[in-house]
């Protein structure tokens, strides 16, 4: 191919950076704008129909809505070039980094640190894309690329939005077809191997084998021949990461082999959530001893300085403060976290857009951290504003606004409105059955809170029913000494007391009393909490 060939009348082919089975990748300038791009070929003749062409260039019109996310490489254009072969070409934001798999091939396991901040940003990204209703789809290291810091403050960006549709639906196919696999079948979900359909849990599940395999050194499953490898994929449990390694910490361990559970509703709810679950073990930035420039105008600041000045306003310094405000939460500074994030959100709203997942999952967190600083009222408040807007873009059981409906209710009974708190979680209930299952731990959860909020409401007879019907399942899933067993328990006792039946109530309370002495011992707080109850309500049945 000549090396001054232009695509699209402004695309000029500079030199070759690399080349796979999909086509060939080019280092190229813009000469419309005038800045250095990398641009995929994608020959129709790899890809094998023309209604998966047409679908890479649906899901590449999708991916222009993550313009400006930190770990996303950004899809500038797509096209056509009917000249010379008949090419569909991708114009992306080139990159000065190493793909992962090159990080891996060099270092072997990381440090802890490093891997979890590396798929913290993927998970970064993936949720991003999955808020907007984008599947990657092929999620593996070469997809990953690694910008390397000073300091060993990586920056990971994800390649091929779009294009991986393309690549992974011609890859279904093939398997389904003839059993013939395309690239590596290493990071492949159990439904990807299968041929069926890929959501967000099969970006979780590849997500999983790469933390797998940044941990330990190697990924889940290993076999001479692609097919064994794919069957172990369907039907085979890698060994625990911390058995292969023992200073992994066994709450990440678990982490992993839930990621890379076979059924997908068994996996973490959302990237969201992975991230949040390996927020405990990303490395400890130091304190900068020179002031960090800022973003104009400086905090705080007013939203009608925020309206004036957005200009100023980085998208990817945007998100750095949003991420400090967001470690200033998980270290328990919540009302500095939450006045941060409420003074960032006007400029969050004018760089990216009011229903921009940023945007939203900002205003998520701002809540959020205003609830656990003590003002559960504005929580509320700031929850039921986010709710219409998050079921407007995104419906009512996407993650974050299932995350939404949840804090709401906690925090409007932590604020005294237990009849908010029992709606919210009533109508809460039957949608987390849909998405993970009646036996999922925020299915259990929610049950238990609707039972005591009812409770609280002033219905404790309901409250009995209602936990009554809870006991038994908490007992066969989480065993009958579990402390929400025992809590589920506690909470029956008290409203068969409130609901007049105060005989009830002392039966129950001397069998909890007898398993917390059996499992805390006479002295401990929460038998003497126990015991104290048994007593009121034994006073209730004196003459």
């Amino acid at each position: 191919m000549p090396e001054e060939r232009v695509l699209g009348g402004r695309y000029r082919l500079l030199s070759k950076l690399g080349a796979g089975g999909m086509g060939q990748v080019w280092r190229a300038v813009d000469e419309l704008l005038d800045r250095p791009v990398a641009v995929k070929l994608i020959r129709p003749a790899r890809v094998g129909s023309t209604e998966i062409t047409a679908r890479f260039r649906r899901e590449a019109r999708l991916t222009a809505r993550l313009a400006g996310h930190p770990n996303v490489v950004i899809l500038h254009d797509f096209g056509h070039d009917p000249d010379g072969g008949d090419v569909v070409f991708a114009v992306m934001e080139l990159v000065q980094g190493r793909p992962l798999s090159a990080v891996i091939k060099e270092n072997g396991p990381l440090p802890l640190g490093r891997a979890a901040a590396l798929v913290s940003q993927a998970a970064s990204g993936l949720g991003a894309a999955h808020a907007s209703g984008i599947v990657h789809r092929d999620v593996k290291p070469g997809n990953l690329m690694v910008v390397e810091e000073e300091l060993g403050e990586d920056t990971l960006k994800i390649l091929d939005f779009g294009i991986a549709a393309l690549t992974a639906a011609n890859q279904n196919d093939r398997i389904t077809r003839t059993g013939q696999v395309i690239g590596t079948p290493l990071y492949m979900s159990p439904e990807q191997v299968r041929g069926g359909r890929v959501d967000h849990a099969g970006d979780l599940y590849s997500l999983g084998a790469i933390l797998y395999q940044l941990l330990t050194g190697e990924p889940p499953f290993r076999g001479d021949r692609p097919l064994k490898v794919l069957r172990m994929h369907l039907h085979d449990v890698p060994r625990p990461a911390a058995a292969l390694r023992p200073e992994i910490p066994t709450s990440l361990s678990e982490l992993v082999a839930q990621m890379l559970a076979k059924r997908p509703e068994d996996r973490p709810s959302s990237a969201e959530e992975v991230r949040d679950r390996l927020s405990p073990y990303l490395p400890h930035r130091p304190t900068p001893t020179a002031p960090v420039p800022r973003l104009t105008p400086t905090l705080p600041y007013t939203q009608e300085d925020a309206k004036d000045r957005n200009a100023d306003a980085h998208p990817i310094r945007l998100m750095e403060l949003v991420e400090a405000a967001r470690e200033r939460a998980d270290a328990g500074e919540y009302r500095a976290a939450a006045e941060e994030l409420r003074t960032l959100l006007p400029l969050l709203r004018a760089s990216f857009g009011p229903d921009h997942p940023d945007t939203l999952r900002a205003r998520r967190r701002e809540a959020y951290a205003t609830g656990k600083s003590g003002d559960h009222s504005r929580a509320v408040a700031g929850f039921s504003t986010l709710l219409t807007d998050l079921n407007r873009v995104y419906g009512p059981r996407h993650p974050e606004t299932l995350a939404a409906r949840y804090y709401l209710a906690t925090n409007a009974g932590r604020a005294g409105d237990h009849a908010l708190a029992a709606r919210t979680h009533g109508e809460l209930v039957p949608d987390l059955i849909v998405v993970g299952g009646p036996d999922s731990t925020k299915v259990l959860t929610t049950r238990l809170y609707l039972g005591f909020e009812v409770g609280e409401s002033g219905d404790p007879a309901r409250a009995v029913e209602l936990l009554s019907a809870l006991v038994p399942d908490l007992t066969r899933l989480r065993g009958a000494d579990a402390a929400v067993t025992l809590r589920a328990r506690h909470y029956q006792a008290a409203y068969l007391g409130h609901s007049g039946r105060p005989q009830e109530a002392v039966r129950h309370y001397e069998a909890l009393l007898a398993d917390h002495i059996r499992l805390h011992g006479e002295e401990a707080s929460s038998t003497q909490g126990i015991r104290s109850h048994l007593e009121r309500w034994r006073s209730h049945m004196e003459p």
